[in-house]
């Protein structure tokens, strides 16, 4: 009885085995027909027919033509073949159009009668020639409310809002992060910051940001209004599917205005700039993200000496595109500017927010 068990065992095995290899070999053989479709196989040698919206950062936008548009992990992406003109970006070349095919090792552009090959880890970025205006823009906006009435009034807001258009050879940023907080009628917090830059990508990991602004306002560290503007380069330390690093560095001149200040004292004060920024993302499952920005800045002491904003944020996926974002902020200026009354604000803000964010 025994023997004939493991005779059965052994045969059903190898009915699945054979199944199984007669499967993948059906899976790795098959090659899409010439169509009007785009086709991508997976490292699972499944293949989808749909359309390529576009690769940027590692991530492949497509809309399938079964499953509507899915976001894949390039790195999840074992072959594509497209049937259209895509612009093609490749680290350390410049942007070039033609029929595009890739797989494992290699990336395949047809322009014409020539064809060209290039390693596939030098691929930056897809977008089909005819590439929607829409299809350029990303972003993410996060409101956190809290509102008391009883023994204690209280209303308290903060935002948080980011946008980006990115193409192959440039990025678009604007990002705001504003506070907002009323106890018992009286304001006890009324801060808000915008940045905005804008960055050319050579094709390799070096970028140029020939512009950046900001502009922050805050009664309460008795600044009534702070424009900074810059130029300075920028490079990619680390860009996978999971992390994203990158430092950059500018100069330029920054105007502050002062809320109320000592008798004799200016009101405002103009100053050379000297910055640095880094900006870390880090993919910490595939529903947790972690983000970390850090801006430094010098200048000369009647502006403030020295001031950074830091700002560390965790962003857990609830349901489709809503999320719930933690984050912490800290501000901090090295010699803020004395009150009319001789009050000096303190060096250094804290605060911790809770939003639900919305991405786009």
């Amino acid at each position: 009885m025994l023997t004939k068990a493991i005779a059965l065992f052994l045969l059903l095995s190898l009915t699945f085995s054979f199944a199984f290899a007669e499967q993948q070999a059906t899976l790795t053989d098959f090659m899409p027909p010439p169509d009007e479709y785009d086709w991508i196989q997976l490292t699972s040698y499944e293949w989808l027919k749909g359309e390529l919206l576009s690769l940027f950062d590692e991530e492949l936008r497509f809309d399938s033509d079964n499953f509507g548009v899915l976001d894949i992990d390039w790195e999840d992406v074992r072959r594509f073949r497209g049937h259209g003109t895509y612009g093609i970006s490749i680290q350390g070349y410049r942007t070039i159009a033609g029929q595009l095919s890739v797989d494992e090792q290699h990336v395949i552009v047809v322009v014409g009668p020539e064809k060209r090959e290039f390693p596939r880890e030098r691929l930056v970025a897809i977008t089909p020639s005819a590439e929607r205006e829409l299809d350029r823009w990303s972003g993410e906006v996060s409101l956190g409310l809290n509102v008391r009435s009883g023994n204690a009034d209280v209303v308290e807001l903060n935002a948080l809002a980011g946008i980006e258009r990115r193409t192959p050879r440039s990025r678009l940023l604007a990002d705001y992060l504003g506070n907002f907080n009323e106890t018992e009628g009286q304001q006890i917090a009324n801060n808000h910051r915008v940045n905005a830059s804008f960055d050319r990508f050579s094709g390799g990991r070096l970028f140029w940001r020939p512009f950046s602004g900001q502009y922050f306002r805050d009664t309460f560290q008795n600044i009534k209004g702070q424009g900074t503007v810059e130029t300075g380069l920028g490079y990619e330390l680390v860009n996978t599917p999971r992390t994203e690093w990158e430092v950059s560095g500018g100069i330029g001149f920054n105007f502050v205005r002062y809320d109320s200040v000592e008798a004799g004292q200016a009101s405002d004060n103009t100053s050379p700039v000297l910055s640095a920024s880094t900006d870390y993302e880090f993919e910490v499952t595939s529903w947790m993200d972690y983000l970390l920005e850090i801006q430094v800045t010098f200048l000369d002491e009647e502006s403030g000496s020295y001031q950074h904003h830091i700002l560390t944020s965790l962003s857990t996926d609830l349901i489709g595109d809503l999320d719930l974002d933690v984050s912490f902020v800290w501000d901090r200026t090295q010699k803020p500017q004395p009150r009319a009354d001789s009050s000096v604000p303190e060096k250094d803000d804290y605060r911790l927010m809770v939003g639900l964010a919305f991405e786009f």
